[in-house]
């Protein structure tokens, strides 16, 4: 009999999509630890990096009166919340920061591990967060900082807060917090650490382990000016003895030029996951033609629309849409674009309204079959 196989062969191709939720699930954390704070017998690894995902890998980690192990522990401790501020971190990826510039520890940092999307420090100085904040933006990473000093409460000359606005970088939340033993930094990272990062915004978080502090009028004013969160408390009802019904939030919520952290978070997510799934389609490795085109954009449509089942992007109405993403396809960059038609690259426009204002966001996508652009997309998102 002669088999089958002589006549037809069939492969079948496993669908394969690059998951990047852990990412967002994930925490950096660097500090400046020795030997002297771990625990007997724990040898801290060659690469400076320690990974924590449990309270029990904390215990045998650090030891318990190091604030490093207060400012994990806050972290972790937001798991046992209930929702909407239940964290689902996955795990803290610790740096022991072993330099005398904070800035080119967090570059050594992303080298040697860069799988998390926030970063908390162990430091509430000025300087630390100042060197820290460039390299977050540089790096395209998250920064949750956390600072006590009086130059942030008044409103002084010359804060940091005023200098990192005049840089307009978009990707520090600044927390302010009287009493620097507690971590209200980490903790709120991890609250906002979810699959879908931007889903869980800031404003209103209550904060497990960190005692909402009470803030003048004129402090609460500068803090407010100067888009600095801090935790305090929330009463229903006005006068003395009723602090039995306050509530602790924190208040706030933007980044330090002044977006909305929920914003933020949701513009981050999405153009990672965007180029995510671009990946997905270079590794189909389609010949360039309209078809192609055309499947990019329905796996780009795929992630807004999962997006708007995850809070992220608002939904359809009747009157507006909760985005539009359109491919020009090749054909018409021949004409139009012979520059990206000659490189093979695909050009998809559009916008999406976020869920949390309904503000459009545009998006102009390039994807180029490149191995320099497909290079440039997986250490993006990786």
């Amino acid at each position: 009999m002669i088999s089958i196989d002589k006549l037809v062969e069939i492969g079948f191709t496993v669908s394969q999509a690059t998951d990047i939720s852990n990412f967002f699930r994930n925490i950096g954390y660097a500090a400046k630890f020795d030997s002297d704070d771990m625990v007997e017998g724990y040898n801290i690894p060659s690469n400076k990096i320690i990974i924590i995902d449990t309270t029990d890998t904390l215990k045998a980690t650090f030891k318990a009166d190091t604030q490093f192990y207060k400012d994990i522990e806050c972290l972790l401790n937001q798991k046992g919340n209930t929702e909407p501020n239940k964290s689902n971190v996955n795990q803290v990826v610790v740096y022991q920061a072993t330099g005398t510039d904070y800035g080119v520890d967090i570059d050594a940092f992303v080298k040697v591990n860069a799988n998390w999307a926030q970063l908390c420090i162990d430091s509430r100085t000025a300087t630390d967060i100042e060197k820290v904040a460039a390299k977050a933006l540089s790096n395209n990473r998250l920064f949750v900082a956390q600072t006590s000093e009086s130059t942030i409460s008044s409103n002084g000359e010359d804060n940091v807060a005023s200098k990192l606005a005049a840089l307009n970088n978009d990707n520090v939340l600044l927390v302010f917090h009287k009493e620097d033993t507690e971590s209200l930094a980490t903790g709120l990272a991890a609250i906002m650490a979810q699959s879908q990062l931007g889903s869980v915004g800031s404003l209103y978080s209550t904060v497990t382990g960190v005692t909402p502090q009470d803030y003048d009028a004129t402090t609460m004013n500068n803090l407010d000016t100067l888009n600095v969160s801090y935790y305090s408390e929330v009463n229903a009802i006005n006068g003395g003895g009723v602090s039995d019904y306050a509530s602790p939030i924190l208040w706030g919520g933007y980044m330090i030029n002044g977006e909305d952290a929920k914003r933020r978070y949701i513009r981050f997510a999405l153009d990672l996951f965007l180029k995510a799934k671009s990946i997905d389609f270079l590794k189909k490795k389609l010949t360039y033609e309209d078809i192609s085109a055309k499947i990019l954009n329905s796996m780009l449509c795929s992630v807004l629309i999962e997006g708007q089942n995850n809070n992220l992007v608002k939904q359809d109405t009747e009157t507006k849409k909760g985005f539009e993403l359109d491919s020009v396809l090749p054909s018409k960059l021949q004409d139009t674009e012979p520059t990206l038609y000659n490189s093979q690259t695909y050009k998809d426009v559009g916008y999406y309204r976020d869920a949390l204002t309904g503000r459009k966001a545009k998006i102009s996508l390039f994807t180029d079959p490149a191995d320099a652009e497909l290079s440039t997309l997986l250490g993006q998102a990786a």
